[in-house]
């Protein structure tokens, strides 16, 4: 294994509703576990609630996932997030997983009379945990990792080759409104590169004499997208995002998704979500 694969972007989740719902599913596949196969000499464990006893160790495993969730997120948002995530991270972050269930499990056997607390019932109970996780975590990630990565290059690829290389004229101007109306801005729309939405305003890029600049307007994307109905080469590409698909120069993908580029703009990187993959496709060829 190369250790530069480490590093490469990764996909990365972090819809609040996905990681509850991964987290209760997690939970119900210990209890159901546990339940079957009474590993640890659970099956010489006796007890009348020794059903609901094995459930709890599924209902402390979804807790403790959602809330070490929460915890990373909020304690260390810059390693904890899409830009900054890789393959590396990935393993690791899985691991520490793995590591939690297997500490606080341990500290519930202890409650329940079950495990005496020492050392070498902590190194046990982690080590079989950490020696069952660390290959299916590692191969099912490299799987992802190039599953996404070959669908990400091979749709660029296909995106690339629809793109005009030949810039059309287009002198048209555009007034983009803004809620103050003193703020309205116009601009040539071979000029406008992309707009951005930001809470309850956009950010609007486009070129200044070959400087890209930025204009921040108290509106939202979908007035900015009614606003330019009218004209089909400008369109979502993402939930944040409409782009100018007559200035864009190439597409590009790794393992987290698609990613548009302007010809002498490389700072300015748009994502692209692939819902809207088809749609670009059709425009691009329409312009083309």
């Amino acid at each position: 294994m190369k250790r530069s694969i480490l590093k490469q972007a990764y996909p990365f989740e972090n819809s609040r509703k996905k990681t509850i719902v991964n987290a209760f599913f997690f939970g119900l596949f210990i209890f159901i576990f546990l339940q079957i196969f009474q590993p640890f000499g659970l099956s010489n464990y006796q007890s009348d609630q020794k059903i609901f006893q094995l459930l709890g160790y599924g209902g402390i495993t979804t807790l403790s996932l959602i809330l070490s969730n929460t915890f990373v997120s909020l304690v260390f948002p810059n390693w904890f997030c899409k830009r900054n995530w890789t393959v590396g991270k990935n393993i690791i972050y899985t691991l520490w997983m793995f590591f939690l269930i297997g500490f606080v499990n341990l500290a519930y056997s202890v409650y329940l009379g079950f495990l005496n607390p020492s050392f070498k019932a902590f190194l046990v109970y982690q080590g079989i945990t950490l020696a069952v996780g660390i290959f299916p975590v590692s191969i099912s990630t490299f799987i992802v990792y190039n599953k996404r990565l070959k669908q990400a290059i091979d749709e660029a690829v296909d995106l690339n080759a629809t793109i005009n290389t030949e810039k059309l004229s287009n002198e048209n101007s555009v007034e983009l409104p803004s809620k103050n109306k003193t703020e309205n801005l116009v601009l040539e729309l071979s000029n406008l590169l992309a707009i951005k939405s930001v809470e309850n305003y956009v950010e609007v890029y486009f070129n200044n004499e070959n400087k890209l600049k930025r204009s921040i307007l108290r509106n939202t994307l979908k007035e900015m997208e009614s606003s330019l109905e009218d004209f089909s080469f400008i369109v979502k590409c993402h939930r944040s995002y409409l782009v100018n698909l007559q200035e864009i120069a190439s597409f590009s993908g790794n393992a987290q998704g698609l990613t548009l580029h302007f010809d002498i703009f490389s700072e300015l990187e748009i994502p692209v979500s692939r819902a809207y993959v088809s749609e670009i496709k059709t425009q691009l060829k329409s312009n083309s």
